[in-house]
């Protein structure tokens, strides 16, 4: 295969996620470009899907190695992509160390590839003022922010895989707030909206969970899957840098602004009021910063495409609405 005058080579991936908002367009776009793709799923139904996608399903269970180890023998790179919060992708990582692929690599095959999406939240918060941080400024104890609390277990697991470079060839991709199509993170704020939609009450105060000043760092979903794409394309060269870390944004925007806006495209005209956020999702949702990507750029040769959600509101925010009952509710109503 050859992409822009270079010859590429096919790789075979097994994939953690698949079914999952970055993992589904990550594996379509794999597909798209001819490489390999099995993915671990844990019931009949996702495993008929994902073959529809030209996906190869491996029906089993990230907690239960036996059931995807067996793989590892004919891959060469493993992405994981599980919605975790610690203890799954902990597991998965241990599992491939001890795997036999791993240790028959040490003698005579090529190392396994490890990819492990991350996310921007491992930096912390920088408050209504933030300052711009690299994929290179430290994180966690060592960092100038402490992480929400929600991933405050990630920087030291994002250690455990550079640590394992003396086994297994690595490397780490940070997602902003990831947005468009079906399953963006900001319908967990535009929810209250919608349900004043329903309720016909679009005149009348509607409250937001969020700080409105925070500024969201943004990154569609189909950018994110093409700079993992790359970095597996890539990966033979970029795994071998100091630091194979990389931030994945595209644009930064005030929170209270982009819900104004989706407010608007559903025509809600009344106050859009904002409260603090005090659970640990709703915190870390609020998370502001911004994040350079100048590395992202140069090693994975990425070039974000949707670098606004104001600008394109109309189109997201309408696509998030067809995700909802709110069609099947009005019908009936």
């Amino acid at each position: 295969m050859t992409v822009y005058g270079t010859r590429v080579k096919m790789v075979r991936v097994l994939l953690f996620g698949a079914t999952g908002f970055i993992g589904n367009p990550l594996a379509a776009a794999l597909r798209r470009r001819g490489h390999t793709v099995y993915a671990v799923v844990r019931s009949e139904a996702k495993a008929i899907e994902l073959s529809k996608q030209e996906l190869i399903p491996i029906l089993g269970d990230a907690s239960e190695p036996g059931t995807w180890t067996p793989v590892l023998d004919q891959v060469d790179i493993v992405i994981d992509g599980s919605p975790s919060y610690g203890g799954i992708s902990k597991g998965i990582l241990d599992n491939i160390k001890s795997s036999s692929r791993v240790a028959s690599a040490k003698k005579s095959r090529p190392k396994l590839g490890f990819i492990y999406i991350s996310g921007v939240w491992v930096y912390g918060d920088y408050g209504d003022h933030p300052e711009l941080v690299a994929d290179t400024t430290p994180v966690g104890p060592d960092g100038p922010r402490k992480p929400t609390g929600l991933v405050s277990w990630r920087p030291e697991f994002e250690n455990s895989v550079l640590e394992s470079r003396d086994v297994i060839d690595v490397l780490i991709v940070r997602p902003g707030m990831v947005f468009g199509g079906h399953g963006s993170l900001f319908g967990v704020f535009w929810k209250p909206l919608v349900e004043a939609l329903k309720a016909n009450k679009t005149s009348e105060p509607v409250t937001l969970v969020g700080r409105p000043n925070a500024t969201m760092t943004l990154v569609h979903k189909d950018d994110a899957a093409e700079a993992i794409l790359n970095a597996v394309e890539k990966f033979e060269t970029v795994s071998q840098i100091s630091s194979p870390i990389f931030n994945l944004s595209a644009g930064h925007e005030k929170l209270g602004d982009i819900n104004k806006t989706a407010a608007k495209v559903l025509g809600i005209t009344g106050e859009i009021i904002h409260q603090a956020p005090t659970d640990p999702f709703s915190i870390a949702m609020s998370t502001s910063l911004l994040v350079d990507t100048t590395r992202s750029q140069q090693y994975l040769d990425w070039h974000p495409r949707h670098t606004s959600l104001i600008r394109n509101a109309e189109i997201y925010v309408k696509a998030h609405l067809y995700t909802t009952d709110y069609y099947s509710t009005v019908n009936k109503a």
